[in-house]
């Protein structure tokens, strides 16, 4: 009796397809979180940790972008919540590196319809800016931040100082924040940007 193989190539036939098509669905959900990864790239162009008085301070300096999902979004009276955040770790050969200080401070971006000024809030105060540029720009800024007291540093040591800014997504509304884990429009972050420190 002769036992026909076509049907179980059919079948074979047809799963392949349907891996290379979810293949495929996976690849291109993938695309816009990368192309919009690309446009919130947060980039640290300076950054500094220097004694000063009884403290460890730092000054930087960071370029933050936002896309087209986040200005409109800004226009529209979302508020934006940046964290920068800052830490010092003492390098250990034989072991883990030890946090030495972490430290973060928030910035709250808004737009003022009725003014047509984009509105920053920090611990420094608020300001209000003319163009988005000059207020992302006063975003980027870090200026004699203290994250240290100088008698938790000490000679001899190796540090290792890492600076980073994000957007805080947990502060959107429920539904953007669902968006946000769907689309990465809404994801600004900054990988840690580390540098040694010798006392």
């Amino acid at each position: 009796m002769r036992f026909s193989s076509a049907p179980r190539a059919r079948q074979n036939n047809f799963f392949a397809a349907r891996v290379i098509l979810m293949l495929f669905s996976l690849l291109a959900a993938s695309l816009p979180a990368r192309a919009a990864a690309a446009d919130e790239a947060v980039t640290v162009l300076y950054a500094a940790l220097k004694p000063v008085g009884d403290d460890w301070v730092l000054d930087a300096a960071l370029n933050v972008r936002l896309n087209r999902t986040q200005e409109d979004g800004l226009k529209k009276g979302i508020p934006l919540n940046f964290v920068t955040e800052a830490r010092l770790r003492r390098v250990r050969p034989w072991w883990f590196n030890e946090d030495i200080a972490v430290a973060s401070r928030i910035g709250r971006l808004n737009y003022s319809p009725l003014t047509r000024r984009y509105q920053l809030e920090t611990r420094e105060g608020f300001k209000a800016y003319d163009t988005l540029a000059e207020a992302l720009a006063e975003l980027g800024r870090v200026e004699n931040w203290a994250i240290v007291a100088g008698k938790s540093v000490k000679a001899g040591n190796t540090y290792v100082a890492g600076l980073r800014l994000r957007l805080d997504v947990g502060q959107l509304s429920k539904p953007l924040q669902i968006s946000a884990l769907a689309s990465g429009k809404w994801e600004v972050e900054s990988d840690w940007h580390e540098w040694e420190v010798t006392p």
